[in-house]
């Protein structure tokens, strides 16, 4: 009994301290079916991209389309002329490495899903939408010894086997004003809800050390506020040309989280759900998203040919996760910026084959990442492709991409992961969606 209650002790021990002290100290952690370092903090972010422009890689903050609803700029809202709607769901593997193993994983999510109504066709429009703001998805397995009691000649070795899920889902809703011929502004307001459950299952080398399953759950919730801007003026340097300036700014939000670690125990021969830390100073804490900043420019050579950069920068440097000053002291500033191009046959007057009826996009990308550990700034590039599927009948359309990129490094005892995968955007407009007939 005495050694029974002595595991359970030391288990909670290893819980909370490996993951402060040694989360990358194995080198055989492993993903199990999204990003390893997605287990770091309380997940990883995830960027909105506008069905418009993300087969580019780019969120589309400065690229307005008429016919699919823009989620990375609350500008845009106040040019839409159609009811819109759109769904978004992605498919990635990951082929995760370090020094010594190698493992291969597939996550499917649900990226976005948005409506926007106008209120004043071209003039005045609304938005409603859900999607995931921050992601923790993996799977992590840490050994290691350690020596529970004096008496003991030699360690125990222990395994923790860590499965992780859920993150921050944002709900928003906005509105879009079109200020003049060359302005539109717009904002939005989100309610942002936590939620993440950690499953931790110990085992032992000594069949003694009792082997207990445990689970550390967080959650809490709070308002977020958004705010764009989208300029653009045309026939500057010819005909039919266009160039556009999009900004959007995301405040930073801070969520009261309340995390517990459960476990269940024979009681008077019932099984029962105890709470290991019901009084532990630490089980009330701060989960802090940084400040966003997104801008673009696009510009439009013709109705047929876009060119289009972005600059993303959070300030992961003043976020916070008072669970944990460790793998906080990981977080750093994030920068990405990207390039891409597109083309539109479909617009043309002449009629063309099956190939003529869609819209092509490629584009490549640079992310410094929100993480830098053991000296090392967890980096990620992609390169990005996509094909939008134009309906003839109706400004509806479906839009895939596909992307390839790596992240991270094998040095320094890390991870380093190869990904690949596609996304696919439905967006439905005119006949899916009541049309404004009075204005």
């Amino acid at each position: 009994m005495y050694r029974s209650n002595l595991i359970s002790f030391i288990t909670i021990i290893l819980l909370v301290l490996l993951p402060a002290s040694a989360l990358m100290a194995q080198s055989d952690s492993r993903v199990s079916s999204g990003s390893f370092y997605s287990g770091i903090g309380f997940g990883s972010p995830i960027d909105l991209f506008s069905p418009y422009s993300m087969g580019t890689g780019l969120t589309g903050v400065s690229n307005y389309s008429g016919f699919s609803p823009n989620i990375s700029n609350p500008a845009h809202w106040g040019l839409i002329r159609y009811s819109q709607g759109n769904i978004s769901a992605s498919l990635n593997q990951f082929d995760a490495s370090d020094q010594t193993n190698s493992v291969r994983n597939a996550l499917f999510s649900i990226e976005s899903f948005q409506v926007a109504l106008p209120l004043y066709r071209n003039r005045l429009g609304i938005s409603a939408s859900f999607t995931p703001m921050v992601r923790n998805q993996f799977r992590q397995v840490d050994q290691g010894f350690f020596n529970p009691l004096p008496e003991l000649s030699n360690d125990i070795q222990y395994q923790l086997t860590t499965i992780g899920s859920g993150g921050i889902n944002r709900y928003e809703a906005g509105i879009g004003l079109r200020v003049n011929n060359f302005l539109s502004v717009g904002y939005a307001i989100s309610a942002q809800f936590l939620t993440t459950d950690n499953e931790i299952f110990p085992s032992f080398a000594d069949p003694q050390f009792r082997q207990v399953q445990f689970n550390r759950k967080m959650s809490g919730n709070a308002f977020g506020h958004r705010f764009g801007v989208y300029a653009f003026r045309s026939n500057l340097l010819r005909n039919e040309d266009q160039l556009a300036l999009g900004v959007s700014i995301s405040l930073p939000v801070s969520i009261d989280a309340e995390q517990s670690i459960t476990s269940f125990r024979q009681i008077n021969n019932q099984r029962t759900l105890i709470e290991l830390n019901e009084n532990s100073p630490d089980r009330n804490g701060t989960v802090k998203l940084p400040l966003e900043i997104n801008t673009g420019l696009t510009y439009n050579l013709s109705r047929y040919t876009n060119v289009l950069a972005e600059l993303l920068v959070q300030r992961w440097d003043e976020a916070e996760y008072s669970f944990n000053p460790v793998q906080e002291g990981y977080f750093k500033d994030r920068v990405r910026a990207g390039l891409g191009f597109q083309y539109h046959p479909y617009r043309t007057d002449q009629a063309g084959g099956f190939f003529s009826n869609m819209k092509y996009s490629i584009g490549a990308t640079y992310d410094t990442g929100h993480l830098s550990i053991n000296g090392k700034d967890i980096e990620t590039i992609f390169l990005n492709a996509g094909i939008g599927l134009m309906s003839q009948r109706t400004p509806s359309s479906i839009d895939l991409s596909f992307h390839y990129g790596f992240r991270g490094t094998e040095s320094s005892n890390l991870v380093k992961e190869n990904i690949w995968g596609f996304k696919i955007s439905l967006n439905m407009a005119e006949f899916m969606f009541l049309r404004q007939r009075f204005q």
